[in-house]
């Protein structure tokens, strides 16, 4: 598993996360299953998406979409975590990045001018 807790700065005594926010030294990665249900909840609670829209959206079955936010399946591809979360979803870069280093992927290296 990747920690996304390296990264100290000089003079620091708490780690920083990529986006510069300090972090707690008890702090772990949220795993896979509450991270998807939590962004499933927020898009459905803000944006009024229903589950079939976030699947249309994110060009997956509703039944893949409805198995994985409710943690039934726990192994998704990449490539589907990436569907979901970029389009489905409508992810930030870093919780894209929180996404898939919980699922042990390594997460896309992306130009600071668009991060």
């Amino acid at each position: 598993m990747l920690d996304i807790r390296a990264g100290r700065g000089p003079g620091n005594d708490l780690p920083t996360g990529r986006n510069g926010i300090r972090l707690e030294e008890s702090m772990e990665p949220l795993p896979l299953t509450i991270l998807l249900a939590k962004y499933g909840e927020r898009v459905r609670r803000l944006k009024g998406k229903t589950q079939a829209q976030i699947a249309r959206d994110s060009w997956l079955a509703d039944s893949y979409v409805s198995r994985l936010l409710s943690g039934d399946r726990l192994n998704p591809s990449r490539d589907a975590l990436v569907l979901l979360g970029c389009w489905g979803l409508e992810l930030r870069v870093d919780e894209m990045d929180e996404l898939l280093i919980a699922a042990e992927y390594k997460p896309p290296v992306l130009p600071a001018s668009i991060r």
